[in-house]
C-alpha cells in the first residue's frame, strides 16, 4: 500500500513537473514569437514607408512632366517655348525614365506584398503546429490577439499602394489599361519561364547540327591539306573569332549557372527585366558565329574555289559582329545591343563617368580578352599594310608577309596589353575620386598597375634578346619580369579569393553563406585559379618574344585565360548576389529629379490628401462593420 502510495505521489509530482516544464516552454516560445512578429512588422513598415515616399514622388514628377508638355503645347512663340522649356524642363524626368521608374516600383511592390503574405501563413502554420504537438489553444489565442491584430495582417495599404501604381501606368500609356498592364507583366521568379522556347530550341539544334558537319569537313580537310605552311599565316588571323565565340558560350554557361542557382544577375548588372538576353540567346549568337567561323575556315583550306579572294575571308568574318552590334533597325534586341553600346562608350571613357557594377565587370571580361585586341591588332596590319588593294587577284594567293607591322608591333603590343588594365586602373581611381575610400579602390588600382610592370619588362626582355651585345641587360630584365610577374600573380590571386569571391573569410576556408551546393566546387576554383592565373603570367612574355615555335603554347594560353574569367563570374556574382541579400536589395532604386524648394509644399500637399483618403477609407470600412 505504501508502494503504490509513493509511485503515485511520484507520478503527481512527475506530471506537475512536466506541466511547469510545458508552461515554460510555451513561454519562451510564445516571447520568442513575439520577437520575430515585431521584427517582420518593424522591416514591413520601413519597407511600406519607402514605397509609398516614392510612389508619391513619381506622381509628381508625372505631374510635373504633364504640366511642361501642356506649357510646351500652349506656348505661341517659339521665344516663349523655349523660355519654358529650359525653365521647366531642365534635370526633369523624361517618360521614358518614369515607365522604367514604375516598373521597377512595381516589382517592389509585388516582392512587399508577397513578403506579407508569406509571413502571415508562416506564423499560421507555426500557430497550427504548436497547437497539434501541445494539444492547446494558446496558439489560435495568440493568432486572435497578436498576428490579426499587427500591421502585417490588417493593413491592406499595399494593395491600395499597387492599384493606384497602376493607375499611374495607365496615364503614362494614354489610358490604354491593357498596355500598361502589358508593360507591368514583369517577370517574376515564381512566374519566370524556365523551358527554351521551342522555335529557339530548334534553330539552336539545327546549329549544332550544322557545327558538327563544318567541324568534320575542317578535320578531313586538315588530314588531306598536304602542305599548311601557304595559309598558316591567314589561319591566325581566325584566333580572335575563336575568343569570342568561346567567351559569348561561356556567359551562356554562366547565365544558365546563375538562373539556376537563383542569383539575381537582372538586377546586379542593372538590365531590362522585359527585356534581356536569356542563356539560350547567347548560345545562339555564339551558335551562329561559330558557323560563320567555320564556313570562313573552309573558305580559306578550299581556296581558290569560292568567288571570295581568299585573303578577305577573314575580313568578311570579322564584319559579321561588327554589323550585327551596330544595327541600327529595331531588330535582333535592339534595347540590349543598345544598352551594350552605351556600356562600352562608359567603359572605355572611365575616368568621366561614375562606375557601376556593370562598367567594372566588362572592364575585367576586356582584361581577358587581350589577345583578341592583339590579333584586332594583327589583322589591321594585315590589312593596311600586306593586301595590295589594286591588284585584286593577287588575293587569291596565300599572304607572303607575317601579317604585322614588325617594327610596330612590340610597342604596340605593349600598349595593346596595358590598354584593358588601364581602363580598370582609370576606374578605380574615379571611384576612389567619388567615395574618397582608399581601401579598397586605391588597393585595387595598386594591383592592376602591377600588370604595367609585368608588360614593360617583358617587352624590354624580348628587345634586348635581339642584341647579343645586351647579355647584361637581358639578364636584368628578365630578373624585373620574373620579380613583377610574381608580385602580380600573387596579387591578383588574393584579390581574387579574398575581395572578389569573398572566400578565405569562414570555414572551411570559405565564407558562412554559399549558393552553390557543392563545395568541391569552389576547392576546384581556387585550384584553377592560382594555376591559371600563372599561365597568365607566362603568356605576358610569349606574346612578346614572339617566337613562332612558342606560337602554339600562346595559341592554347590565350583561351584558357577565357576559361579563368568564365570560373571567376560564377563566384563574383555570388559575392555581389549575397552582398545585396544582406541589405535587402532586390530591385532597382531608380533616382529621380531632387524635388524644387517651391515642390516641397506640392509634395506635402499630396501626401496630406493621400492620408485623409486613408482615413476617409478606414471610417469607411468601421461603419460597414458596424
Amino acid at each position: 500500500m505504501n508502494a503504490s502510495k509513493t509511485i503515485i505521489l511520484s507520478l503527481v509530482r512527475t506530471d506537475h513537473i512536466c506541466q511547469r516544464n510545458l508552461r515554460s516552454v510555451e513561454e519562451v516560445f510564445f516571447q520568442t514569437c513575439d520577437r520575430e512578429l515585431a521584427k517582420v512588422n518593424h522591416f514591413y513598415s520601413e519597407r511600406l514607408t519607402e514605397v509609398q515616399a516614392r510612389l508619391t514622388s513619381l506622381k509628381l514628377a508625372l505631374r510635373t512632366l504633364h504640366e511642361s508638355q501642356r506649357a510646351k503645347h500652349g506656348s505661341r512663340t517659339k521665344l516663349r517655348w523655349l523660355l519654358q522649356v529650359i525653365r521647366m524642363d531642365s534635370g526633369q524626368q523624361t517618360e521614358r525614365e518614369l515607365k522604367v521608374a514604375v516598373v521597377e516600383l512595381y516589382y517592389s511592390m509585388l516582392l512587399l506584398r508577397s513578403y506579407r503574405e508569406l509571413n502571415y501563413i508562416g506564423f499560421c502554420k507555426i500557430m497550427r503546429k504548436h497547437g497539434k504537438r501541445f494539444n492547446s489553444q494558446q496558439g489560435v489565442k495568440w493568432r486572435k490577439e497578436k498576428l490579426e491584430t499587427s500591421e502585417l495582417h490588417s493593413s491592406r495599404r499595399i494593395c491600395q499602394l499597387i492599384s493606384e501604381l497602376e493607375l499611374l501606368m495607365c496615364q503614362l500609356m494614354g489610358g490604354d489599361r491593357q498596355k500598361a498592364m502589358k508593360k507591368l507583366n514583369i517577370p517574376t521568379p515564381a512566374t519566370e519561364e524556365e523551358s527554351v522556347p521551342d522555335w529557339t530550341a530548334f534553330r539552336l539544334g539545327v546549329t549544332c547540327g550544322l557545327l558538327l558537319a563544318l567541324l568534320n569537313l575542317i578535320a578531313l580537310r586538315a588530314i588531306q591539306k598536304p602542305d599548311w605552311d601557304p595559309v598558316r599565316p591567314l589561319l591566325r588571323l581566325y584566333r580572335g573569332g575563336f575568343l569570342l565565340i568561346e567567351f559569348l558560350f561561356l556567359l551562356g554557361v554562366n547565365i544558365y549557372g546563375w538562373k539556376r542557382s537563383g542569383i539575381n544577375y537582372v538586377l546586379i548588372f542593372e538590365l531590362n527585366r522585359e527585356d534581356n538576353l536569356s542563356y539560350y540567346h547567347m548560345f545562339e549568337v555564339a551558335g551562329c558565329l561559330a558557323v560563320c567561323w567555320c564556313l570562313s575556315v573552309l573558305a580559306c583550306l578550299h581556296a581558290p574555289l569560292p568567288p571570295v579572294p581568299l585573303q578577305l575571308q577573314p575580313l568578311l568574318f570579322y564584319c559579321l559582329p561588327i554589323l550585327l552590334l551596330l544595327n541600327p533597325t529595331p531588330t535582333l534586341h535592339h534595347r540590349f545591343r543598345r544598352w551594350l553600346l552605351s556600356l562600352l562608350g562608359r567603359v572605355l571613357t572611365a575616368p568621366f563617368h561614375p562606375v557601376g557594377f556593370a562598367d567594372f565587370w566588362l572592364a575585367d571580361q576586356l582584361n581577358s580578352l587581350s589577345a583578341l585586341f592583339l590579333d584586332m591588332w594583327g589583322l589591321i596590319c594585315f590589312y593596311g599594310c600586306e593586301v595590295s588593294w589594286r591588284d585584286l587577284p593577287s588575293m587569291d594567293a596565300p599572304p607572303a608577309g607575317r601579317l604585322d607591322c614588325e617594327e610596330l608591333f612590340r610597342s604596340m603590343s605593349c600598349l595593346i596589353q596595358c590598354f584593358p588594365p588601364w581602363l580598370r586602373f582609370a576606374q578605380c581611381i574615379r571611384n576612389f575620386w567619388d567615395s574618397g575610400d582608399t581601401r579598397p579602390h586605391l588597393l585595387n588600382a595598386g594591383k592592376y598597375s602591377t600588370v604595367f610592370m609585368t608588360v614593360t619588362f617583358a617587352g624590354l626582355f624580348s628587345m634586348n634578346t635581339e642584341d647579343p651585345t645586351q647579355a647584361v641587360g637581358m639578364k636584368l630584365y628578365l630578373y624585373l619580369w620574373a620579380a613583377a610577374t610574381c608580385l602580380s600573380v600573387l596579387v591578383t590571386i588574393t584579390w581574387d579569393l579574398w575581395m572578389d569571391w569573398g572566400l578565405l573569410q569562414g570555414p572551411e576556408l570559405l565564407r558562412k553563406e554559399v549558393v552553390y551546393s557543392q563545395q568541391a566546387f569552389y576547392y576546384g576554383a581556387m585550384l584553377a585559379d592560382v594555376l591559371l592565373r600563372v599561365a597568365w603570367g607566362i603568356n605576358i612574355i610569349l606574346i612578346q618574344i614572339r617566337n613562332s615555335d612558342l606560337a602554339t603554347v600562346t595559341g592554347v594560353l590565350a583561351p584558357l585565360e577565357v576559361v579563368r574569367r568564365f570560373i571567376w563570374n560564377f563566384f563574383r556574382l555570388e559575392n555581389e548576389h549575397l552582398n545585396n541579400c544582406r541589405q535587402f536589395r532586390a530591385f532597382r532604386d531608380i533616382p529621380m529629379t531632387p524635388v524644387a524648394l517651391n515642390g516641397h509644399s506640392v509634395l506635402e500637399r499630396v501626401m496630406d490628401q493621400e492620408d485623409t483618403a486613408k482615413a476617409h477609407w478606414k471610417e469607411n470600412v468601421e461603419k460597414s462593420k458596424a
